[in-house]
């Protein structure tokens, strides 16, 4: 949108799309990618050092966010 000069819709995409974007980064980059993966049955979720599992929180929060975008039921 924005290289067609279309800013408006182009902030209405940002703003939808923001809250999917902050939940990727809830916690260190790529333990929310590799755990959203693991939730959508694309990866089997091993974490290699010194990498960690996302807190149980932050991984239901993230849930929450993808079944909020219809990427997982």
């Amino acid at each position: 949108y924005c290289l067609e000069g279309n800013f408006d819709e182009a902030r209405k995409c940002h703003h939808k799309l923001f809250p999917l974007c902050k939940s990727m980064f809830i916690e260190t980059n790529p333990i929310p990618v590799k755990t959203a993966m693991k939730l959508l049955g694309r990866i089997n979720g091993e974490m290699r050092l010194p990498l960690c599992e996302m807190a149980k929180e932050h991984e239901k929060q993230l849930m929450g966010a993808l079944k909020n975008y219809g990427l997982m039921s």
